[in-house]
């Protein structure tokens, strides 16, 4: 079952017919982040690393928001190079 699928069943539930507001859908998001027993794969931590890595920036608790991706980044040395990268690059542009 997708994320679009899940948001679907619980907003009939509630016999929710408006949009969902942005908080709920990000709440949804971080309960989804936070169930045990799963792990982000290099590649999947590569397609998401410029958006943590943006919500650093933005001085966004991103590893509270992301914290499958934080994990990953703890243990995955390659992983943590590239967002180190990445966050001194938007860093240094941020602060022109």
């Amino acid at each position: 079952m997708n994320l679009q699928a899940i948001i679907r069943k619980i907003r009939n539930s509630f016999n929710h017919r408006e949009e969902l507001p942005n908080q709920a859908v990000l709440g949804f998001l971080r309960v989804l982040e936070s169930m045990p027993d799963e792990e982000a794969t290099c590649e999947e931590v590569y397609l998401r690393i410029d958006e943590y890595v943006e919500r650093q920036v933005d001085q966004h608790d991103a590893a509270q928001l992301m914290p499958v991706i934080r994990e990953h980044l703890d243990l995955c040395s390659e992983c943590c190079e590239e967002y180190e990268a990445l966050l001194d690059i938007l860093e240094k542009s941020s602060d022109k």
